[in-house]
């Protein structure tokens, strides 16, 4: 018994530990309709959590500080739209969102949007502001899990696209696609499959698994 408090005391400490790890999503390169455009070539995300909070950090090819990030989030399987709340020309591929992130980076601060998309519409009357961090060619979001309705242990889909000023420009690139996401400035994107994260246990939750695995062996060994 005593060995068992002791491997569980383990368990929690791995488990803290083990808290924050970050799923990594690749993207090609070079797979846009102008290649020239090497700030919108995304060439990975990386999501990360620590419970509390979760991380959007996107990494393009190049910088230029016109250009523009959205984050399409899926959260809830039962329910949504397929619209995204900039009203860009950006087609889901079936895909339904309750939560948006856009983004700019030609200002230092307040330069990120989530809304939620709620009652049938995109809530604009109760949008949050945030500040992005911009270091080199990556650009990182972070927003409160609860925003998002989500939860240790819940699994989300999402797909990141960049694309420019105007208001009726498409994605150029999108995280779901290894291929050319539209033809021109003046053409939709479309989504490929939306990636999936999965939010850190709790440790509590991956100790008492861990102890539980542990009473099994124990049993199975008499």
């Amino acid at each position: 018994m005593k060995n068992l408090i002791t491997t569980a005391s383990a368990l929690l400490i791995a488990s803290a530990a083990h808290a924050g790890v970050t799923g990594s999503y690749t993207d090609a390169t070079l797979d846009l309709f102008d290649n020239g455009l090497d700030n919108l070539d995304i060439t990975g995300v990386g999501v990360s959590d620590d419970g509390t909070n979760v991380t959007f950090a996107v990494t393009t090819r190049g910088f230029q500080n016109w250009t523009k990030y959205m984050i399409a989030i899926d959260s809830d399987p039962t329910g949504g739209t397929g619209t995204n709340a900039w009203s860009r020309p950006w087609d889901l591929n079936g895909a339904q969102i309750e939560h948006f992130i856009g983004s700019w980076v030609d200002a230092p601060s307040n330069n990120a949007q989530r809304v939620a998309f709620s009652g049938g519409s995109w809530d604009w009357a109760n949008y949050q502001t945030f500040s992005n961090s911009v270091s080199g060619n990556t650009v990182s979001f972070t927003v409160s899990l609860a925003s998002l309705g989500l939860s240790a242990g819940q699994s989300f889909s999402f797909d990141v696209g960049t694309s420019g000023g105007g208001g009726g420009d498409p994605a150029i690139d999108l995280l779901s696609r290894s291929d050319v996401a539209t033809t021109g400035w003046g053409s939709p994107s479309v989504s490929g499959a939306f990636r999936t994260y999965t939010v850190t246990p709790t440790p509590g939750a991956i100790a008492l698994l861990g102890i539980a695995g542990i009473a099994g062996s124990r049993r199975r060994t008499k």
